[in-house]
């Protein structure tokens, strides 16, 4: 099991923990003389690492493959292993079943993300198609400020694809794509696209390993999009969304289910 880290480790982890440490320093520094209240946002700030602390452990031990895909977390020995109470474990599976790397079903508790073959192939039938329909509708509400929005995005995975931070860069193009969705303007489809699409991502990081170069083609290729929808019509953005998602399915089913990271067959 890997030990804990220090603090949190993944951008929205980081952000949740700033944002609590701003507040308590905001209050500290504004002459209010409320000791209470700057007593339950220093608890607030504790509880906050320390449940990130438990998420990062939990992440580390499922990307290093300590523990494997289908493989199931039961709370109160994941909480016996790190130290810690069952109630910060609960909390670190709700994050990281948010992030796409674990799975509650009933009656079987919470699982690592594991996907059959069949099942991603079911998952991108639907996925090319209601993906290229967002970015469609995307076109009809995009402003300039999204565009820069999704170019800041596409400039930290290129950075994450130089540096090889695979966790980083599905992070961002994680994002990138969410950020599609919402512009599409409708919820409901938002909402489909997450629960399909989230699980794929946190597969494809926790089994596949491209070389630097694939993964800086994947950054242009987003570029790409981005310049089109400013620039193309719905059609051409639906096609090249398409072309795109098709492509990227053929490389992740090879890398997948040919030989992995670790030199093994998959699955």
């Amino acid at each position: 099991m890997a030990a804990l880290t220090a603090g949190p480790n993944s951008w929205g982890e980081r952000s949740r923990f700033t944002a609590a440490r701003r507040s308590y320093y905001d209050l500290a520094t504004s002459g209010k003389d409320d000791i209470v209240f700057s007593r339950k946002m220093l608890k607030l700030i504790q509880a906050i690492s320390k449940k990130d602390q438990v998420v990062a452990a939990i992440k580390d031990a499922i990307l290093s493959g300590a523990i494997e895909p289908g493989d199931q977390i039961v709370e109160s020995r994941m909480a016996q292993e790190l130290g810690s109470g069952i109630p910060l474990v609960r909390e670190a599976l709700i994050a990281l079943e948010h992030q796409g790397f674990v799975q509650k079903t009933p009656y079987k508790g919470t699982t690592v993300t594991k996907l059959e073959p069949k099942q991603i192939r079911e998952i991108f039938q639907l996925r090319v198609e209601l993906e290229a329909l967002a970015i469609a509708w995307a076109k009809e509400n995009v402003t300039p400020a999204d565009i820069k929005e999704l170019k800041v995005l596409i400039e930290s995975m290129e950075r994450a694809a130089t540096e090889l931070d695979l966790d980083q860069f599905y992070e961002n193009d994680l994002d990138w794509h969410r950020k599609l969705w919402v512009l599409s303007g409708n919820a409901y489809l938002a909402d489909v696209l997450e629960r399909l699409v989230v699980p794929l991502f946190a597969f494809f990081v926790m089994k596949t390993k491209r070389e630097r170069e694939a993964y800086i083609e994947s950054a242009a290729m987003h570029g790409q999009i981005v310049e089109a929808l400013a620039q193309k019509s719905a059609r051409e953005l639906r096609a090249l969304m398409k072309e795109s998602l098709m492509g990227w399915k053929d490389d992740m089913m090879k890398l997948l289910f040919t030989e992995n990271s670790r030199g093994r067959k998959t699955l």
